[in-house]
This record gives structure tokens, C-alpha cells and sequence, in this order.
């Protein structure tokens, strides 16, 4: 039986921070007065909703340089 296939540069890589579930919906916990839950979808504030990530955009933000 194959294993998982293992990742390669053609693969799209997926966003660190939303694990590729780039758009949630979040409910406003109060029911309007027809009953129903309104909702807002959310996209991850790091890849804009697209679940992968550039490899360009990362090492250029691991080339900035912090100083005190």
C-alpha cells in the first residue's frame, strides 16, 4: 500500500496559518427577528482566502532584518 505522496515543488504549498481552511464562517450569536442566524465569512488575514502560500513571499519576510 503507497504512502502519502511526499510534497514537491509543482504541489501548491499550503498557508501555515489557516492549514489551506482559508475562509470560516462566523455566526453573530443573535437570531434576527425572522429566526435566522446571520453569518460573516472571514478570510485569513496572511494568504487574502487563497489557502496556499508563495515561497517568494516567505523568504522575503524571513530577509527582513528587526533592530532595537
Amino acid at each position: 500500500m503507497p504512502g502519502p505522496t511526499p510534497a514537491t515543488l509543482a504541489t501548491a504549498r499550503i498557508c501555515p496559518n489557516c492549514d489551506g481552511f482559508a475562509t470560516a464562517v462566523v455566526g453573530s450569536g443573535a437570531r434576527d427577528s425572522r429566526g435566522n442566524l446571520p453569518t460573516v465569512l472571514v478570510d485569513c488575514p496572511a494568504c487574502h482566502g487563497t489557502g496556499t502560500f508563495s515561497p517568494d513571499l516567505r523568504l522575503a519576510a524571513a530577509d527582513l532584518e528587526v533592530t532595537a
